[in-house]
């Protein structure tokens, strides 16, 4: 049975959050300590390495997992999603990645 995503410990200080400027999205700032950053690339290689063979995952699904302000990320932080593009079973990318 394959398990499903699973945070890592949170260690350090590490936000992320957007500068926008009259409704338009400019720039994502990620900022953190070394810990911080050693934290986010562990939730990105945790999603990279997840088995989505399992009987847990329907066909054509994506895993994806939330972080949230005062949880995973700090205070000044937005949500942020982190998803797998490719679909369980098929591989298939979203539309809008096909066509970069």
């Amino acid at each position: 049975m394959t398990k499903k995503y699973v945070y890592p410990k949170k260690l350090g200080k590490i936000d992320i959050f957007p500068e926008i400027s009259e409704g338009n999205r400019l720039s994502v700032t990620i900022i953190g300590d070394p810990n911080g950053l050693r934290y986010l690339a562990e939730l990105l290689r945790n999603m990279s390495d997840l088995d989505l063979s399992g009987d847990e995952y329907p066909a054509g699904t994506r895993e994806h997992i939330h972080l949230h302000a005062n949880a995973q990320l700090g205070a000044r932080s937005c949500e942020v999603e982190i998803c797998r593009a490719d679909a369980r079973g098929t591989g298939e990318l979203p539309d809008f990645m096909i066509s970069q």
